[in-house]
């Protein structure tokens, strides 16, 4: 039986960030431009176009049944924690302002 399970692995930040969809309550952002209101669905930004490789759920308890049919239908989706995209956002912000 297969479950779903968080997986460790290097992915480049700069490509997360050009093509995350971060979805909360409702619908999601694109972190690109923060284009708002996009659908799960979508397969694009409205607004840049940029494609969605990477989705990260804000409350991942509160989404996990939308995970499992994104998977189903989207099987290439890159699922990302949310938690550690806006750590890592933070910290290189940091690092260009700081130096």
């Amino acid at each position: 039986m297969k479950q779903m399970f968080r997986v460790y692995q290097d992915i480049d930040f700069d490509d997360v960030k050009a093509h995350l969809l971060e979805y909360g309550v409702l619908s999601g952002i694109c972190a690109k431009c923060k284009a708002m209101e996009i659908k799960l669905n979508d397969h694009a930004c409205p607004k840049c176009g940029t494609t969605f490789k990477y989705v990260a759920f804000q409350n991942v308890r509160e989404h996990l049944p939308k995970m499992i049919k994104l998977h189903a239908e989207r099987p290439g989706m890159v699922f990302v924690d949310h938690q550690d995209f806006k750590r890592i956002e933070g910290e290189m912000r940091a690092r260009s302002i700081l130096g």
